[in-house]
């Protein structure tokens, strides 16, 4: 017999709405949702004090390091970011040390992973060709991640007909393949260490332009499904929305600090802020935040991308987002800026769906017990110096938040609760094809 968990005096996202509503756990799954004295006989009750209980959350785009990177961030502290961040299914990008390009990483990855982990994980992987994405979905990947204008491993797609070659492979598996689109040719690299300014300079609006315009023709020429990282631009952004009226099988992610930070932040925050593709003007700020609202934009993802300071003052992209963006987003929406809806669902069941995870994204009978609460009455500033992460920096350091995580269940465990890790490593599964 499966142990009972109840959470009562909840608020519950159910089917698009909040309910008041208890939650039946039994092991890890959901067994039933409904008013507390209709409830299972629990052993254990916990009371979320009128907090919102939502589907667990869910980043497409997360680095979590680990091996020969494992001083910028591992599996443990950057699961344990991940719930302390709200989220509960995580997947792994593949530009690491060694590079996820091969069935032996990804296994090796995997099997470390199993004992080291706060939440659920998955693993991208990037082809060295196209022939090889059988072998890596056999190995446990769960998508297939490109680089534009960069190469991991000796592979190469930045043409049209590169990638096209690869969408019909990866579309016939079934597998999601997600881009980093930027144009190569139009990237310059300097040698010494660019001011955020000058790595903005080198990363051009028209790179990520020409590269999404690259990939959208090669889709549409294979009949395959595609997703855009990061998208950063108005152009991007009305070249993907009309790709889908066109019937390109597209989504399109986007990040909190291209939703709302601009390239201002480098006056306050400099090498800190810089990250690919960079942060632009408010014109482009402007376009990603109505993309959200009128849900061009497909999916929220954080870009989690650790590093040390020191890796920072040498212009090394990225910084961590794990921790910031339910915060960042939940603050948007107490402002009136975006509407609960569109977060919950571009972190739940959107990218659940596009990504067929489907064990997760909503709250229903028989899916497994994973759950963000989050307190919408909770005010703060975000405080680097308590991140779980190892890279204790952000360009959203000092922001006043107007919302919190309270709570994060792993496959029915609380995991994270009211600023602690409170649960064992090893609660989280990792998650394959």
């Amino acid at each position: 017999m499966e142990r009972i968990t109840n959470i009562v005096n909840a608020k519950v996202w159910l089917k698009g709405e909040i309910i008041d509503a208890g939650i039946s756990i039994s092991g890890d799954k959901i067994a039933k949702i409904g008013k507390e004295s209709n409830l299972l006989k629990a052993e254990k009750v916990f009371d979320v004090g009128g907090r919102i209980v939502l589907p667990g959350f869910i980043d497409v785009h997360t680095h979590l390091r680990d091996f020969k990177l494992s001083y910028k961030e591992d599996f443990l502290s950057g699961t344990s970011a991940a719930v302390a961040g709200g989220f509960t299914l995580v997947l792994d990008m593949p530009n690491n040390k060694p590079p996820t390009t091969n069935s032996s990483v990804i296994k090796a990855r995997i099997e470390k992973a199993k004992k080291n982990i706060y939440c659920d994980v998955g693993f991208y992987a990037t082809p060295k060709s196209p022939e090889h994405v059988r072998e890596l979905i056999s190995a446990g990947c769960i998508a297939i991640k490109i680089y534009m204008a960069k190469s991991l491993d000796g592979e190469k797609y930045s043409t049209k007909k590169e990638i096209y070659d690869l969408i019909k492979e990866t579309s016939s598996l079934g597998i999601m393949l997600s881009i980093h689109a930027e144009d190569l040719r139009m990237i310059k690299r300097f040698n010494d260490s660019p001011s955020a300014y000058l790595h903005a300079k080198t990363h051009p609006i028209k790179a990520e332009e020409n590269a999404i315009s690259i990939a959208l023709e090669a889709a549409k020429k294979a009949h395959g499904k595609i997703n855009i990282c990061h998208v950063s631009t108005l152009g991007g952004l009305i070249m993907i929305k009309k790709a889908k009226k066109e019937g390109v099988d597209v989504t399109c992610e986007a990040t909190p600090h291209h939703s709302i930070l601009t390239n201002k932040v480098f006056e306050k925050f400099g090498r800190v802020a810089i990250v690919e593709p960079p942060l632009r003007s408010k014109k482009h700020t402007e376009a990603i935040l109505k993309g959200i609202l009128d849900e061009d934009v497909d999916i929220l993802a954080t870009d989690h991308a650790p590093h040390t300071l020191e890796e920072k003052e040498r212009a090394h992209p990225g910084f961590p987002g794990l921790e910031t963006a339910l915060p960042v987003f939940f603050t948007l929406v107490k402002d009136g800026l975006l509407p609960l809806d569109k977060i919950i669902n571009a972190f739940t069941i959107k990218p659940a769906k596009r990504f067929s995870l489907t064990h997760a994204g909503e709250i229903c009978a028989g899916k497994v017990a994973n759950f963000t609460i989050i307190d919408l009455k909770s005010e703060g500033k975000i405080d680097q110096s308590k991140f779980f992460s190892k890279a204790k920096f952000s360009p959203f350091n000092g922001m006043v938040t107007k919302a919190r995580v309270y709570a994060t269940f792993i496959r029915g465990k609380e995991v994270f609760l009211n600023g602690e890790i409170v649960s064992e490593k090893g609660v989280g599964k990792v998650i394959t094809w």
